[in-house]
């Protein structure tokens, strides 16, 4: 059973209780720092976090005892910073493991350096030791505003109507009561309790991914689709879910940049003024975040919503769908600094993380093929066309397209294609392309949504 993590805010925090749980937080990021400076490299390859925790931190004069907190918080904190690490390095392997089946070695050769990635014995190698060196530098943590609880660490009750959770604090028997907002799901499991900057705190559990929105069926297509910047989504039927995304991005990403370069400004005038009185009013009234984050959060609920709205809207229609893969990064592409600006704030990832939780909470089933030349090529002309914009020209002048339909049908047909697998490189995949269209002759034929007739291209 696959999990989500759900969130509630406490409800009028006082001011003493949050200063004591920012004491604590700050001494588990004393407790995460050390873990990430001890094994966040070498040093914790191989290594069990149940033998870590034992050998290194629970003797009499290990480690623990210098942590100034109870044992069972430190514990869930080392736990939980090994286990950041254990996924960093993992995030690892799954790039050099899409190295080493791009490169040009056999396959005998390539299931070899697999496994030896897989079962981290890579240090034995000098290829794959270098490869994870680019890919895995030696991590370090600066989170010091977060407390991690186990099952025993913290309970609930009601009180008046009012919703509370009791944790654990730094004196012996003596819980912090923390009142909570509204919220739906019962809290169980492991907590994370993060320090916000308006003098509230935000508690993250996990329930059941099945119990955490009410279930409906799928449709009954099959659809590839096509991740965009203007909108979330377009279908291989040419119909756009989202089509408001790039708005918001757009308009996001310029009240940002009007924002930081008032700041910059008014920081410098704190940088260079001799007044420290004025320099430090400045940096107090005028330099603050907590504006900033609030916006942010909102902003953030706000894309994270329509995403999963538009991600909801596919599965109505489709059982199955495939998609692109973006999980790697596309250079060479300059379309000035304004339009590289709003491009960086698109979130891929969350895109990719609604299409797999909605697809788990429906039952339907996703596909993930090669994205390469996929907006580029006419499928039924099988050859190149100019792409311009949000469109393609026909290279025989027969019509005008909808880049992003054309797309959708070519991520469609990709998943029945054996002679482009998902992690085959760029260039292989054009050479590929270019050999079909060598070898077809045949006049183009009208496919997407033409927007220009034949004869008036």
């Amino acid at each position: 059973m696959s999990l989500v993590t759900r969130c509630v805010v406490s409800k009028n925090l006082t001011k003493a209780k949050y200063t004591r749980l920012t004491e604590m937080a700050r001494l588990c990021g004393a407790v995460r720092a050390e873990a990430w400076r001890r094994y966040g490299g070498l040093n914790g390859l191989g290594k069990n976090p149940r033998d870590i925790r034992d050998q290194d931190w629970m003797r009499s004069d290990g480690l623990g005892a210098t942590t100034q907190l109870p044992a069972r918080i430190w514990k869930a904190t080392l736990e939980d910073a090994l286990n950041a690490i254990k996924a960093n390095r993992a995030s690892a392997v799954t790039e050099c493991t899409k190295k080493v089946w791009r490169s040009k070695r056999c396959e005998l050769d390539k299931k070899l350096l697999t496994a030896m990635l897989r079962n981290e014995t890579w240090t034995k190698n000098n290829l794959l030791h270098r490869l994870m060196r680019r890919q895995l530098p030696h991590g370090k943590s600066h989170t010091y505003n977060q407390i991690v609880f186990d099952i025993q660490g913290y309970n609930c009750f009601t009180l008046n109507d009012q919703c509370w959770i009791k944790v654990s604090s730094l004196r012996r028997g003596r819980r912090l009561a923390i009142p909570l907002g509204q919220f739906n799901h019962q809290i169980t499991g492991a907590i994370r309790i993060c320090m916000r900057d308006d003098g509230e705190v935000a508690i993250f559990y996990t329930v059941n991914e099945m119990d955490a929105c009410v279930t409906r069926p799928c449709g009954d297509q099959e659809l590839g689709i096509d991740k965009g910047f203007s909108e979330v989504f377009t279908d291989s039927d040419g119909q756009r879910h989202g089509t408001d995304l790039g708005q918001l991005l757009t308009q996001e990403s310029d009240h940002l940049k009007s924002v930081y370069t008032a700041r910059q400004k008014i920081a410098a005038i704190a940088k260079k003024t001799k007044n420290a009185a004025k320099a430090q009013r400045i940096r107090k009234n005028n330099l603050g975040r907590k504006k900033l984050n609030a916006r942010r959060r909102r902003y953030r609920q706000k894309i994270r919503a329509k995403i999963f709205a538009a991600a909801h809207a596919i599965f109505d229609k489709a059982h199955s769908i495939v998609v692109e893969d973006l999980t790697h990064v596309i250079r060479g592409y300059d379309r000035g600094r304004n339009m590289n600006r709003r491009l960086a704030s698109w979130i891929k990832g969350l895109i990719q993380q609604a299409i797999e939780s909605v697809s788990r909470r429906r039952g339907a089933s996703v596909n993930l093929v090669n994205a390469a030349y996929t907006s580029q090529w006419l499928p039924n002309c099988s050859a190149f066309g100019k792409r311009i914009g949000e469109f393609i020209y026909c290279p025989l002048g027969k019509g005008v397209f909808v880049a992003d339909h054309i797309a959708a049908v070519n991520v469609l047909q990709r998943k029945n294609d054996t002679g482009i697998s998902r992690y085959l490189n760029y260039r292989e995949v054009k050479k590929i392309l270019d050999e079909r269209s060598r070898q077809t002759e045949r006049p183009c034929i009208v496919f997407g949504q033409c927007v220009v007739p034949f004869g008036h291209a």
